[in-house]
């Protein structure tokens, strides 16, 4: 089932099955990656309660065994619709006998789309709805067509910060996705562009934008159609695009990063972990605007 929400000519279409977009247009053009095996079958799923990957799949959290897959059990379980008007749409997961046997906690997770002119916010309100504390982290993961324009490459393109980016980046291992904080890759030299090459993602994964001093980046090739994603509740942006010459680039805004070498296995000790108290409910955001 989708569901589409409209603001005068644009729009965004979003799926029961994951709470995920799965359209993002203006003025005719698409601008979210549909999904193609080939490279890439996803477009967008929401990462909770971990982003990225646990070491061996496993963790303990305040002593109850952990064991998930990768960005975790929200995304492969239902959702229900809350509530839906013209212009927005809100999702809902409530945990289950399903989810605890991976994630052993109570929760209540709302995902909460909203499409105003040219940009779509993503909202995630997250209630621990049990009697223990609760540790999660939770990201976005939304890919982009890249190139936009059939007169365009993926190498006319760039990711433009609002800030320049002093510290290197982290990255996670193509075949686990763990992340080795001993390697560091300084691809930015103090600079706020990014140019976009395919070699860039051929022998290592995602770029990993831990701590990030800037809050908002343009993705933008030379007929300055692109996406710009403005993440000031996230501490982390994450860019990525597949192996093998794959036509888009995912903007990922995360409170979390995959698990790192330097980390054990008890969770709530994880980098950007947040932790609920019982009937403590917290939201983060980010946007996504169409350019």
């Amino acid at each position: 089932m989708q569901i589409k929400i409209t603001s005068k000519s644009n729009s965004a279409v979003l799926g029961l099955e994951g709470a995920q977009l799965n359209s993002l247009v203006k003025d005719g053009r698409e601008y979210l990656w549909q999904g193609d095996a080939q490279y890439w079958s996803g477009q967008a799923p929401v990462c909770f309660p971990i982003v990225g990957v646990l070491a061996d799949g496993k963790a303990k959290a305040f002593g109850k065994p952990c064991e998930m897959k990768r960005h975790g059990v929200a995304r492969i379980n239902p959702f229900d619709i809350f509530e839906q008007h013209k212009n927005s749409v809100t999702f809902i997961q409530k945990s289950s006998e399903n989810t605890k046997k991976q994630f052993p906690f109570d929760y209540e997770l709302k995902i909460k789309y909203t499409i105003v002119g040219d940009t779509v916010t993503n909202e995630y309100i997250i209630t621990n709805t049990g009697s223990e504390k609760m540790p999660f982290v939770i990201g976005g993961h939304p890919a982009f067509n890249c190139p936009l324009g059939e007169d365009e490459e993926f190498e006319d393109y760039k990711v433009v910060f609002d800030k320049p980016i002093s510290n290197p980046c982290l990255r996670p291992d193509h075949h686990t996705g763990l992340v080795d904080v001993s390697k560091e890759y300084d691809v930015m030299k103090g600079t706020d562009t990014l140019k976009l090459k395919h070699n860039l993602f051929e022998e290592n994964d995602a770029l990993i934008f831990e701590n990030c001093q800037a809050k908002s980046a343009t993705l933008t090739g030379k007929n300055g159609k692109g996406i710009k994603i403005e993440f000031q509740d996230m501490n982390n942006l994450l860019v990525w695009s597949a192996v093998g010459n794959a036509p888009f680039v995912a903007l990922e805004p995360w409170t979390g990063i995959s698990n790192c070498s330097d980390e054990d296995e008890i969770f709530e000790n994880k980098r950007g972990m947040t932790v609920l108290e019982p009937d403590e409910t917290v939201s983060f955001k980010f946007k996504i605007t169409m350019i």
